[in-house]
C-alpha cells in the first residue's frame, strides 16, 4: 500500500504483508531506522492539513532522523513541534528557529545549521535530546 500526505506526497512508503517478517532477520540498526520511518509516516497523516511545506518538512525531519537515534529523534519530534511546529522561520521575542534559540545564528540558518546547532544546544546543556524534553515538560522551556 502506497501511502501519502495531502496534494503532494510528503512521505512514501510501500509496506506488504511480509515487512514483520523481514524485519526480523535484519539487525537492530534497520529495525531502528524502520521504525522512525513508520514515525514519520505517521507525522506526516497527522500534519497532511497543516501550512508547512510538505518538501521542507519531510527534507528537515529525514536529516534530523539520521543525525539522532530513534530514541532521541522522537524526543526532538515533540519538543520541535511543540517550539516551533518544525519552521525554521519561527520567531518568539528574540527566540528563532526549528528549537527556538536565543541566537541571531538561528535567524538566518538553514534547516542544516538549525538541526546541528539544536541537537548541540540539547546535548551541551542537558545531556540529551530526551533530558531536554523531560526539562520542557517539568518547566515549559528548554
Amino acid at each position: 500500500m502506497w501511502l501519502s500526505c495531502g496534494k503532494r506526497p510528503r512521505f512514501t512508503l510501500l509496506l506488504d504483508s511480509t515487512y514483520t517478517m523481514h524485519s526480523a532477520r535484519q539487525g537492530p540498526k534497520e529495525i531502528a531506522r524502520r521504525w522512525v520511518v513508520h514515525l514519520l509516516a505517521g507525522l506526516c497523516l497527522l500534519l497532511s492539513s497543516s501550512g508547512a511545506s510538505a518538501v521542507d518538512l519531510k527534507t528537515i525531519q529525514s536529516y534530523a532522523g539520521h543525525k539522532l537515534t530513534p530514541l532521541e529523534f522522537s524526543a526532538a519530534l515533540v519538543l520541535w513541534t511543540k517550539e516551533s511546529n518544525w519552521n525554521i522561520r519561527a520567531r518568539n521575542g528574540s527566540h528563532y528557529g526549528l528549537c527556538q534559540g536565543r541566537s541571531q545564528y538561528m535567524r538566518h540558518a538553514n534547516y542544516r545549521q538549525q538541526v546541528r546547532w539544536c541537537i548541540s544546544y540539547a546535548y551541551n546543556r542537558y545531556g540529551s535530546m530526551a533530558l531536554a524534553l523531560k526539562h520542557w515538560r517539568q518547566f515549559g522551556w528548554h
